[in-house]
């Protein structure tokens, strides 16, 4: 028994899709989030999301559990174009987990009202003009009319079983989806940069000189699902782009219970957005590979200075991205300090992030 991990070319967004044959040898798939509506299709031909779903329905299999992280463009639009009329997840998916405006109002015993959606002008992400939240309101009205939506909240410290496999939730927690309640708005989050504006042209040692972190306010980022997922003696974690503090303080009530530290690989937060991984939170897990989803087109990601926290706390550990052809010789633009941390043991792999297991 195996299974594989995939970090989809999903743009500046996430889509992963775990496969393989789990209890009672059936052939699983996991899809989680589905990047932007490009990762689904391009104009007249596939994206990539649709060509992997493509190969599911040729093989007579399915999507068993669909789980969207949270309600951002870069994690949704591809979910959206893909549950079209006569599409392939629309087809495929068989189970749903999602934490909707409407699951999140009732949680809290409170009635939505109009101040709490938003519509938004049309964007080239999207052919439709809903885009982040009032997308997630979209998808809701979808669901609805099928039978495969978990209707349950999906919150830190839940320990979900599904296919042998188990579900460790680190986030997020009532209180980071508590402000949803008065935040149900497209939002353009304070510490994200422009693509122009990095942190590129500094070395390792100067970024970490004085490093102090300060963690992502987004609101939407701190209501994402992350989860460890673990079946058999494989255990990978996807934090989506959840708050650092949060995954932390989970991670360590997790632990305390005698769950291990050990991962074999670790998807970062938020695209490797320095605000959303602590030296704290390397140097609570042990795990040597660490994965990267971006082609770097938007906000600066992923920031150098995460890499430099990575090196600090793991200095043999193997950084792969699912772009590296785009993302590396834009973080290393002096290709000597590239070569001299491979020299000591600090890996930066090129291969892209397909992963096997078992």
């Amino acid at each position: 028994m195996s299974f594989t991990t995939k970090i989809l070319q999903a743009e500046h967004g996430d889509c992963i899709l775990i496969q393989g044959v789990f209890e009672g040898d059936i052939s699983r798939n996991i899809l989680v989030d589905g990047g932007t509506t490009n990762t689904y299709r391009r104009a007249n031909r596939s994206g990539v999301l649709k060509s992997e779903l493509t190969k599911i329905k040729s093989q007579g299999h399915k999507i068993d559990l669909l789980i969207l992280t949270h309600v951002d463009d870069d994690h949704i639009a591809g979910i959206l174009a893909g549950f079209k009329q006569n599409e392939l997840l629309n087809e495929l998916t068989q189970e749903v987990w999602f934490n909707s405006g409407k699951l999140i109002f009732a949680h809290f015993g409170k009635q939505p009202d109009n101040s709490n959606f938003v519509r938004t002008s049309p964007n080239t992400d999207n052919d439709s003009n809903l885009t982040s939240i009032s997308q997630g309101v979209t998808f809701e009205s979808i669901l609805e009319n099928k039978a495969i939506w978990h209707q349950e909240l999906i919150l830190e410290g839940q320990e979900i079983e599904r296919f042998g496999a188990t579900f460790s939730i680190l986030s997020p927690t009532e209180g980071k989806l508590r402000k949803l309640l008065v935040k149900w708005k497209k939002e353009t989050s304070s510490n994200l940069t422009s693509a122009s504006d990095t942190d590129y042209s500094k070395s390792f040692v100067e970024l970490l000189e004085n490093d102090e972190f300060k963690e992502d306010k987004s609101i939407h980022n701190g209501s994402s699902i992350a989860f460890i997922f673990e079946y058999q003696s494989q255990r990978i974690m996807l934090l989506g782009d959840a708050h650092d503090h949060v995954v932390v303080d989970t991670l360590k009530q997790f632990f305390a219970k005698g769950v291990t530290n050990q991962f074999d690989f670790v998807k970062l937060s938020h695209h490797g957005s320095q605000y959303n991984t602590s030296s704290e939170f390397l140097n609570l897990v042990e795990c040597e590979n660490f994965v990267v989803s971006t082609n770097s087109a938007k906000h600066g990601l992923p920031n150098k200075l995460t890499l430099a926290r990575i090196y600090q706390a793991k200095p043999n550990a193997t950084i792969h991205f699912n772009y590296p052809e785009l993302v590396i010789p834009k973080i290393f633009n002096n290709p000597q300090e590239k070569i001299d941390l491979e020299d000591q043991g600090f890996k930066l792999s090129d291969q892209g992030t397909f992963f096997n297991y078992g």
